[in-house]
């Protein structure tokens, strides 16, 4: 019928790394031109080098990264599906 079986199921790796500084993607954060991924700090950079926000623009980016991987491998903050529930209760 189509339909997605366990053999053929789509995995999601990540959104890339960097091509400049190879700090990983993270949303929000990362813009593709030309087929290549640039985080936002280095695109800045590149294009506009006397930016003011510039170190604080790659901040962001760098604990972006860390915040996303956090929230992958720690749930203390929200808490697990218990399970599917009965139509009628």
């Amino acid at each position: 019928m189509g339909g997605l079986t366990g053999d053929v199921m789509p995995r999601f790796d990540g959104l890339g790394n960097c091509v400049k500084c190879g700090v990983p993607c993270t949303a929000m954060n990362y813009l593709v031109h030309e087929g290549k991924k640039y985080c936002t700090g280095c695109w800045v950079e590149d294009k506009n080098p006397t930016h003011p926000e510039l170190d604080g623009i790659k901040e962001t980016v760098s604990t972006a990264v860390t915040e996303w991987k956090c929230l992958k491998w720690y749930r203390e903050d929200r808490k697990l599906p218990n399970g599917p529930y009965s139509y009628k209760k």
